[in-house]
């Protein structure tokens, strides 16, 4: 009896320690945080941080469709020797410097019920995809037909989320721009439903590249020093 008691114990502290450092103790930390304050004079910038939240709605569409499988939303640790983060990232891919500034922080999903890290990278990683997609006719679009624009493209066809439908009249303003075998009959159109809609606006609200109050700064500074 002894010694089956010691069995259960063993066996509960080799799943329950991990759970509980794993899980239990990360969630209540996550429940307890909040948005903190800019310094002007240290960051340049003012507000809070996080500033900005996600499109909801839009996340949901994302989970249901599976998005979550093939695209990541998190800029990994320099110190990985992986990608990190860096100035500029997803907004000016030409002049980015060389040495990475951050990667994600907690805070970076402030907002989000579910932070959806991403299971594989088949497709471009969309942390910063708010910034790297000015024209939503272009995303629509690329939901509809990924390899209108890639012919390599791996990208399923998101078709069930769009209408096609008979012209009423003039082109309507949100039809898809679509050209050669992918473009609609003559005379009819294809228009987002709202979960297209809704899904587009939710891509365009990631935008986790806002600096950390009093970190981001100083990194980025300590860079510029190793330079000279």
């Amino acid at each position: 009896m002894s010694d089956f008691r010691k069995f259960t114990l063993s066996l509960m502290a080799a799943f329950g320690v991990p759970w509980l450092l794993l899980i239990i103790i990360p969630v209540m930390k996550y429940q307890r945080i909040q948005p903190i304050p800019y310094n002007k004079e240290v960051d340049g910038v003012e507000g809070y941080y996080p500033p900005t939240g996600i499109h909801r709605q839009g996340q949901l569409v994302y989970a249901r469709e599976g998005c979550v499988q093939c695209h990541s939303q998190m800029i990994r640790p320099a110190q990985l020797a992986l990608d990190g983060w860096r100035k500029g990232w997803g907004q000016d891919q030409e002049s980015r410097p060389a040495a990475p500034v951050r990667s994600n922080t907690m805070r970076d999903y402030l907002q989000e019920p579910y932070a959806f890290l991403g299971a594989q990278r088949i497709g471009p990683d969309l942390a910063n995809a708010g910034w790297r997609f000015t024209d939503r006719l272009d995303v629509h679009t690329q939901l509809y037909a990924p390899r209108s624009k890639d012919e390599w493209s791996v990208m399923p066809s998101f078709k069930h989320l769009y209408i096609v439908r008979k012209q009423q009249g003039p082109v309507a303003s949100n039809a898809l721009k679509l050209t050669g075998k992918y473009a609609p009959k003559k005379g009819y159109e294809v228009i987002p439903t709202p979960e297209a809609e809704a899904l587009v606006d939710y891509v365009l609200s990631l935008k986790k590249d806002y600096p950390v109050p009093g970190v981001t700064a100083a990194l980025a500074a300590a860079g510029e020093a190793a330079k000279k």
